[in-house]
């Protein structure tokens, strides 16, 4: 059965946040002081204030920006509806990016920006973690199911094994490599891979393109197998990163 991890961490990273973050998203005050975290990878800077002006550059999951300004009224995106943000990267490049991919604070609390990204990246890796937690199945392009099933621990560690072969399964701690959008396996897994790691709205979707077809893996239940106990030599793996040979 699951293990139900107790919210106190979670709590106590979103306090923290609330307590050094001020959020001038909804007043649309623009400071010297006002920042911007990047909430999603790959997030396109443009030239102008709007979806068909020239991308100027990516920015990664995570980075901080200094915000200049913000249009004075919100345009549509697909199906979200959201100002834009003039901002200054940390290299000196200016652009704009639209509002579902930032995030708008102030660091005129005393905090600096990098302070203020790391309780950010807190409180996001724990939520990663909590969604993953469950009991995960490859399917194919037509959703049915296929042959991988992983099995992710909120405490970081995982399971991987071929159906009917879970009572040899492949083991290890899992990270969040957040500069990639990727999940990466200390000790391998039955597939050969790391997984991306791409958010659809509030949810994410984990899958990886492989040569000849997109794995894709779809979560069938909370409840898993007990956790596993991690081994010295395993953990050391994980600290050296990857366990995957091909990818």
């Amino acid at each position: 059965m699951k293990t139900v991890t107790p919210y106190i961490g979670l709590i106590s990273a979103f306090l923290i946040m609330a307590a050094h973050l001020h959020c001038s998203k909804d007043d649309g005050t623009i400071s010297k002081n006002t920042y911007g975290i990047i909430l999603k990878g790959y997030t396109e800077v443009r030239i102008d204030p709007m979806i068909f002006a020239g991308i100027i550059m990516d920015l990664k999951k995570g980075e901080s920006v200094q915000v200049l300004e913000r249009s004075s009224e919100k345009s549509w995106v697909g199906k979200d509806h959201d100002f834009w943000y003039r901002i200054k990267t940390r290299d000196g490049l200016p652009g704009w990016v639209f509002g579902q991919n930032i995030s708008i604070h102030s660091s005129g609390g005393g905090d600096s920006i990098d302070k203020i990204v790391s309780d950010f990246m807190e409180v996001e890796r724990a939520e990663i973690q909590q969604f993953l937690a469950g009991k995960w199945w490859s399917t194919n392009e037509f959703g049915d199911f296929t042959e991988h099933c992983l099995e992710f621990y909120e405490s970081g560690a995982y399971k991987s094994y071929l159906k009917g072969n879970d009572n040899s399964p492949i083991i290890g701690r899992y990270k969040l490599d957040f500069d990639r959008n990727e999940i990466i396996f200390s000790g391998g897994t039955s597939f050969q891979s790391n997984l991306d790691l791409v958010k659809r709205g509030n949810e994410y979707v984990i899958k990886k393109d492989m040569k000849d077809y997109e794995l894709r893996f779809t979560r069938i239940s909370i409840e898993t197998s007990p956790e596993p106990e991690i081994t010295v030599s395993e953990k050391r793996k994980s600290r050296s990163g990857n366990g995957n040979k091909a990818e």
